[in-house]
């Protein structure tokens, strides 16, 4: 299915009876309370918990078939947990969010880093479409989208692949009182648009890894 159909079965905008911002627009109040909410804690929603978030982020970097890759993105860095391990295996990571506290402790955290550029970005609207790469991972995106919106992120992921490419997408099952869509809808509807062959999935208690690639079989 590509972002269109998407889109038709997605004109509430998301989970029923929320309402959201459709087609990519950004809600200011979501941004507002974004602010609020990174400006008393780097970890609002308690996702960084020592061993069980290392672990996590180790899985992932495992799951990742190649040793080296040339450009990288990282939407929805956050505070750049991931952000210096990804630097070690890629000669470019472009790492992007919409909060501009979390990019602040990003940069503190990696402006030793020659190869890495962070940038405020809206998404999915401010999708780099000059950009092409050959990795692309969504770590923790996703779950403040409506579904329109995620669709139309999946589709953009989609556009911007160099051939021999890899998507690796972890989203944890944890439910919280900001979170729209869950992990399986943010799987399943990657594995719907990208149209990918699927090269590794992790399924765990706490949380899911997907790897998808154009490689040719």
């Amino acid at each position: 299915m590509d972002f269109q159909g998407f889109k038709a079965s997605a004109t509430n905008c998301g989970s029923a009876g929320r309402n959201r911002s459709c087609k990519g627009q950004i809600d200011m109040s979501d941004l507002e309370h974004l602010n609020e909410l990174y400006g008393a804690s780097e970890d609002p929603w308690h996702m960084r918990e020592g061993w069980h978030d290392q672990r996590r982020r180790d899985l992932l970097l495992a799951s990742l078939s190649h040793a080296r890759y040339g450009n990288t993105f990282l939407p929805g860095c956050g505070p750049g947990d991931l952000i210096s391990a990804l630097a070690r295996r890629t000669d470019r990571v472009l790492a992007a969010d919409d909060n501009r506290d979390a990019l602040a402790a990003a940069r503190s955290r990696t402006s030793h880093l020659s190869n890495v550029d962070i940038q405020w970005l809206q998404l999915p609207a401010g999708w780099p479409a000059e950009s092409s790469f050959d990795l692309v991972v969504l770590h923790e995106m996703g779950y403040l989208m409506d579904l329109a919106d995620w669709a139309q992120l999946a589709e953009s992921v989609r556009g911007s692949l160099l051939p021999g490419a890899t998507v690796l997408a972890c989203h944890r099952h944890q439910e919280f009182s900001d979170r729209y869509l869950r992990t399986e809808t943010l799987r399943s509807t990657l594995d719907s648009i990208l149209g990918l062959s699927r090269q590794t999935r992790v399924l765990d208690s706490d949380f899911a890894i997907d790897v998808w690639t154009n490689r040719p079989n």
